[in-house]
């Protein structure tokens, strides 16, 4: 543009002054540093979208490194919550294997316990079968009606010199005849007791004696 203009000018320029060709050339040059700052502004405006594409490419590039190390430590950390998922579901699992393996062990102690006690009542009841009638255990609550029997007055010596002669059981019959021995000895007492208070005692002691005897009798007398 400025060899045109200066291509232009050129034949008006040699008929004017030497004063108006400077002016002219001032012009010129003025011209021509308008248009090489418009070509570096032209130029830089050529270079902004490039310099804002890598600029976003740069952001995007880091954005995305940023988001693969997040999606990394995303994927260590579900990988670790996996791993302790696991071994928190095996350690219930061995528990829960180890209290079974206890409540079958227990179960089975107790079985035998049972099956043990079972066999030696049966043993017993077998020995009681195989014994004669007259020898057979008597259980403890017959014993104790027998010996509550026994206790009562009169009736209970009967009954106990009865079954101590004509008794089936020899057990029982034994039994009849320990307490029939304790009456014995009693009356041996009461019997001793009389004759020293009836013989070897004086008279004032003897008197005195038996009105204590009175006194204790009239006490259980029943108006």
């Amino acid at each position: 543009m400025a060899d045109d203009l200066d291509k232009k000018m050129e034949p008006e320029i040699t008929d004017v002054p030497e004063e108006a060709k400077d002016v002219v050339k001032e012009s010129a040059s003025v011209v021509e540093a308008a248009e090489e700052k418009a070509a570096a502004v032209a130029e830089k405006a050529a270079e902004a979208p490039a310099a804002a594409t890598a600029a976003v490419a740069a952001a995007s590039a880091e954005a995305s490194k940023k988001a693969t190390k997040e999606a990394e430590a995303a994927a260590k950390a579900a990988k670790k919550a996996e791993e302790q998922a696991a071994k928190d579901a095996a350690k219930q699992e061995a528990a829960r294997a180890k209290e079974e393996e206890k409540a079958r062990v227990a179960k089975e102690k107790a079985e035998a316990k049972i099956e043990k006690k079972r066999q030696k009542k049966a043993a017993q009841q077998a020995l009681i079968d195989a014994c004669p009638p007259q020898y057979r255990p008597v259980s403890t609550s017959k014993y104790f009606w027998l010996a509550f029997l026994s206790a009562i007055p009169f009736i209970g010596f009967i009954a106990t010199l009865l079954l101590s002669i004509a008794g089936r059981n020899r057990n029982v019959k034994n039994f009849e005849r320990a307490i029939l021995a304790y009456y014995i000895i009693a009356f041996i007492i009461c019997l001793i007791a009389v004759i020293v208070v009836g013989v070897c005692l004086p008279q004032p002691v003897r008197d005195a004696v038996l009105l204590s005897f009175d006194k204790i009798g009239g006490a259980f007398t029943f108006s």
